[in-house]
């Protein structure tokens, strides 16, 4: 390879002029394909194979019309920062109308939650209070009159019963109740058909007046009133509105008599409970808005972030400097929403993708928390790509420091500021090419009709890799040059010895880097294979640019200088670390005895890194992320704080014959296995303030569709039922027990499935209204239904359905452990299902007599972003194993030598588990983060190693003696070493200080690696390099340990 390096630069450093011409006609040509590649990347967005993903499309595909639920939480106001009502006003909006994000009251004036089943002292009934409610009550409006508003779609309430125009709030659970028309107030039907008396009552209040919630001279007592009787009612859904601190809170002055403190249990009783005067409290509720996905899209709404148009433009405004969606207000991004409407929105469609959801609910987010005064509004789980960008643009201050600190200690370093300018330029060409060559493959795959390039999370780390490699090849680079000027070699003598030997070493620490990463081609997990080839093209447009072209630019420089007689030779220098304490460091650690000691030293660390090692666990901690003070983040502690039973949505995707009775019949076996959980699994599941499973099914629909055809059979006899004919006119059966059917009959399945999907269920007594909107959620024909025949579809044949939906909820899905026991257990539950299924998890079956069902599969964003994350981790520790063999083979066959492989590779082996040690030790957790990094330091750790084994293989390769040869080590290169660590580290310091999570964490981790990577190299392969000296018997007069290239 020497020999071949060595006519390559004979013949390529005449070439100097064109080479500078081809790099400039290069990097033109590259900037549209950079461009291409500067898409957006949306953090809920997994481009990878896997049977949840798979069921995720089919549900998005088949139940188009599924809905978007925006979850508010809602605080009551701590009373000391509440302003009096006459003082107050909401807070107007920027003169173009979005809201002003800097001047909304702070998440942090929330009432402290208290403890469970204890409720809280003030304000008098917490979010219970009236004042409170009226507050809460008034921000429907906003939501009405919003952009969004024409795709609002129907929620029922569970607590009352009633149907509500897209937004559902505790205000119109108290309106519903105290109107007297809610399903407690009315005469239930219990499962034998039997009719059974109302749950409770608003018409005998004691000595309080039964009045509406709307009437002018309502008290908190009659809120206190009707709280106490909705949380007695059965199933107690009412407190599902109420945080886990809720409870009776006692005060003699109230009307109310109550349980205070205790537990409820399963059957609805009280345990250790004590009866006295209070009142129902909490500090916070829920405020739902639901959207129809198809409705917003039709109208011009994008709700997949990197589908929609990206707000770049930078405006000068009487609010102030606007970019993008933010604001510059005192130094800090602040949300600014753009200003959308249906017209805009739909034009943009049509250009450039239409407008991003997320910015619209942070438009009406802002609007609702302009107008609190005892309450606190904030938005839950929705806007994560909006606050990562702001997060991200707002450290680009940081980047600019991590650029002035990287360029100080490169000119302390090089001593020249020519040196550092030509070091600025191959970077930032390195970093065009790399992202040019990546949009251009995308484009040219995408003709093709194939996708090579999957943007993800990990391509935003490239640049920080491309960086650390350019700035480590450009400093043994010229460094080289610089040695060999000082020893008296021309300028040009001075670059055909660099690109020979160091040219040499750079070309094989690429090779090594790419080896690394091409690991991830082998991946399942399309961004990681995407990320393999990412990395590639970066490290080949590092290699190229300041691997090889930066010496021509040092060449053509001095050239330049010498013409104009200016004085070029090299003259002794301070560095960061003088060479004679680098040359002390590599020849005492390459002798035998300091190299045992080192590597004794070395076991000793490694041992308990290992074990630490082996205990890490992964999970999707927000504050790994984003910035811990964020909204997003204070968001996410709030809800696992105050609404811990409350569950992200997750669905069961059912396929095949789901008419069949027995599939039917397996939906309530499939709950009460689900409330089965045995001990030490985690509980994930979400479940009633009674502890009962909470399961969304169609089979509480139907049941409550027979109720109400008991009730009031007028809207089922108009779609077809005949109430005097046996057979009902589609062979439907009674069941024996009473008034209701025999639901083992497919005929009659089939006439109920037929009528919630053209009718709902109409809303009779104590069963609420379901429009057919929300029957489409949980099921959908395969052809349209006749309307007047809903047992057969519009051909006159026998209605088909191939799929139905069951919808639960996931308890604290960013506890990945738990996650993984929760899904395992939710499986074994599943075997009612499977059972009945011939498909496996990985793949559909096909229909057969005992196996109604083809597939069954669960899916949902927590699911999703588990199985995501976890496989992603998985595949890069897999990664890193094959991608170590794959180095030691390049290796191998780039030294022709088995022992340099080993020597160089082992170090940095035992640096990757030393991360992984220092990680455990500072409670840190395996992610997608810390998993890249740790695999990066393969990368790029074996690089130093490599410029240390290669120069003292070339000093060896002269004849010079093993003591000779760690001399040689201890100089430029060592130099080049210490010069390229110290400014990566010292940028990597700088990121650490982001409060963003994902950058602090990269910054720190990265910053280590860097440190133990310069150990590794000037330490561990030195002494191992000492220890091969030895047990090889070597003196200074035996030849070379290591095989010459021919």
């Amino acid at each position: 390879m020497g020999t071949r390096f060595h006519r390559f630069s004979k013949w390529f450093v005449p070439q100097k002029r064109r080479v500078h011409i081809a790099v400039f006609i290069l990097s033109l040509f590259m900037i549209p394909g950079a461009l291409t590649a500067l898409q957006p990347i949306d953090m809920e967005s997994y481009e990878m194979e896997s049977p949840e993903l798979t069921a995720q499309t089919i549900i998005n595909e088949e139940f188009s019309n599924s809905e978007i639920i925006l979850g508010f939480v809602i605080s009551a106001r701590d009373p000391e920062f509440v302003p009096p009502v006459e003082d107050w006003s909401p807070i107007p909006p920027m003169s173009d109308g979005a809201p002003d994000y800097s001047s909304l009251p702070d998440i942090d004036e929330m009432v402290e939650s208290g403890e469970a089943w204890q409720g809280i002292s003030a304000p008098k009934g917490g979010i219970v209070n009236l004042s409170v409610l009226r507050e809460i009550d008034s921000k429907r409006q906003i939501v009405y009159d919003h952009i969004l508003a024409p795709a609002l779609k129907p929620l029922v309430n569970d607590v009352t019963g009633h149907q509500y125009n897209g937004v559902m709030t505790l205000s119109d659970i108290f309106r519903g109740f105290m109107n007297g028309t809610s399903i407690l107030t009315q005469p239930g039907i219990n499962s034998l058909g039997v009719p059974t008396p109302a749950p409770t009552n608003w018409t005998d209040c004691g000595v309080l007046e039964c009045l509406e919630f709307d009437d002018d001279n309502v008290t908190q007592d009659h809120i206190d009133l009707a709280a106490l009787r909705m949380a007695d009612a059965p199933e107690n859904n009412f407190l599902r509105w109420l945080s886990l601190d809720r409870g009776f809170f006692p005060d003699v002055n109230s009307l109310q008599t109550g349980p205070i403190g205790g537990e409820l249990q399963l059957n609805g009783s009280w345990a250790n409970a004590t009866q006295g005067l209070g009142r129902w409290s909490a500090s916070s509720t829920w405020f739902l808005v639901q959207y129809d996905s198809a409705k917003l899209e039709e109208m011009g709404w994008e709700v997949i972030w990197k589908d929609a148009h990206q707000e770049k433009d930078v405006q000068f405004t009487d609010d102030g400097l606007i970019v993008g969606g933010y604001r510059l207000d005192g130094g800090e991004l602040v949300v600014h929403p753009p200003r959308y409407n249906e017209a805009v929105c739909q034009e943009l469609q049509q250009e450039s993708g239409g407008c991003s959801s997320e910015w619209s609910y942070m438009d009406l987010e802002g609007k609702l928390r302009s107008n609190d005064r005892t309450t606190i509004t904030l938005l839950v789980g929705q806007g994560v790509n909006v606050e990562v960008n702001r997060e991200l643009q707002s450290s680009a201050g940081l980047i600019v420091l991590m650029g002035l600190v990287i360029v100080g200690l490169l000119y302390i370093s090089l001593r020249r500021w020519t040196d550092v300018a030509i070091v600025l330029i191959a970077l930032g060409a390195a970093l065009l090419w790399m992202q040019g060559m990546i949009g251009h493959l995308a484009n040219f795959s995408s003709w093709l009709g194939f996708t090579v390039i999957a943007r993800s999370q990990f391509s935003n780390l490239l640049p920080i890799l491309v960086l650390a490699l350019g700035i480590d090849d450009s400093l043994h680079a010229l460094h080289r040059y610089k040695e060999e000027r000082k020893n008296g070699a021309t300028t040009t003598e001075a670059t055909e010895i660099t690109l020979t030997r160091v040219g040499r070493a750079i070309f094989l620490t690429s090779l090594t880097t790419i080896s690394a990463f091409a690991a991830n081609l082998f991946s399942d997990v399309a961004a990681l294979r995407s990320f393999g080839v990412e990395a590639a093209l970066g490290i080949l447009a590092a290699f190229l640019l300041t691997g090889l072209w930066v010496p021509l630019i040092r060449l053509t420089v001095d050239e330049w200088l010498q013409k104009r007689s200016k004085n070029i030779a090299e003259k002794q220098m301070t560095h960061l670390v003088s060479e004679d304490f680098l040359r002390k460091i590599t020849t005492t650690c390459g002798k035998a005895k300091p190299a045992l000691v080192v590597s004794l030293i070395a076991a000793l660390i490694t041992i308990p890194a290992a074990v630490g090692m082996a205990q890490l666990e992964g999970d999707f901690r927000v504050e790994d992320f984003l910035d811990e003070r964020s909204d997003f983040a204070k968001g996410v502690e709030i809800v696992t704080d105050r609404f811990a039973d409350e569950g992200e949505p997750a669905y069961l995707l059912i396929e095949g014959d789901v008419l069949n009775p027995d599939v039917y019949a397996a939906i309530d076996i499939f709950r009460t296995e689900m409330g089965i959980l045995p001990e030490g699994v985690a509980d994930k599941i979400t479940k009633l303030p009674n502890g009962d499973i909470d399961i969304l099914a169609l089979d509480e629909m139907v049941f409550a569709a027979m109720g109400s055809l008991v009730l009031d059979p007028t809207p089922f006899e108009a779609a077809g039922w005949l109430a005097d004919v046996e057979g009902h006119g589609m062979n439907c059966s009674y069941d024996g027990a009473g008034p209701l059917l025999d639901l083992t009959d497919r005929d009659c399945l089939a006439y109920f499935y037929g009528f919630l999907v053209l009718h709902g269920v109409p809303g009779v007594g104590p069963i609420p209204d379901i429009p057919p909107s929300i029957v489409e959620l949980y099921i959908k024909p395969n052809v349209a239904l006749d309307p007047n025949k809903p047992w057969l579809d519009i051909n006159g044949n026998n209605a088909e359905y191939d799929r139905m939906l069951i919808r639960f909820g996931m308890t604290s899905p960013e506890d990945f452990p738990g996650m993984g026991e929760g899904l395992e257990e939710l499986w074994r539950d599943l075997a009612v299902f499977t059972n009945l299924s011939s498909g496996t998890i990985e793949a559909t079956g096909e229909e057969l007599d005992d196996k109604p069902l083809t597939w069954v599969m669960i899916t949902g964003r927590p699911v999703t972003r588990y199985v995501a994350s976890d496989a992603m981790q998985s595949e890069m520790q897999s990664s890193l194993i094959l991608g170590s063999l794959f180095v030691f083979i390049t290796l191998s066959i780039g030294f022709k030598s088995f022992k340099q492989a080993s020597i160089t590779l082992i170090p940095i082996l035992l640096v990757v588990v030393w991360l992984y040690g220092l990680m455990y030790a500072a409670g840190s957790s395996l992610n997608i983060v810390t998993v890249t990094i740790a695999t990066i330091s393969l990368g790029v750790g074996i690089d130093y190693c490599i410029h240390v084994t290669e120069r003292y293989r070339e000093s060896r390769e002269k004849g010079e003696s093993h003591h000779q040869a760690l001399v040689a080590v201890g100089g430029a290169c060592s130099l080049a070493l210490i010069g390229s660590a110290a400014s990566d580290i010292a940028g990597f310091s700088v990121i650490a200080l982001s409060p963003m999570g994902l950058f602090s964490n990269f910054g720190i981790y990265s910053a280590a690696m860097i440190a133990l990577s310069l150990i590794a190299s000037l330490v561990l392969t030195t002494a191992a390099l000492g220890i091969l000296a030895m047990l090889m018997r070597e003196n200074e007069s035996e030849p070379m340990i290591f095989i010459a290239d021919e």
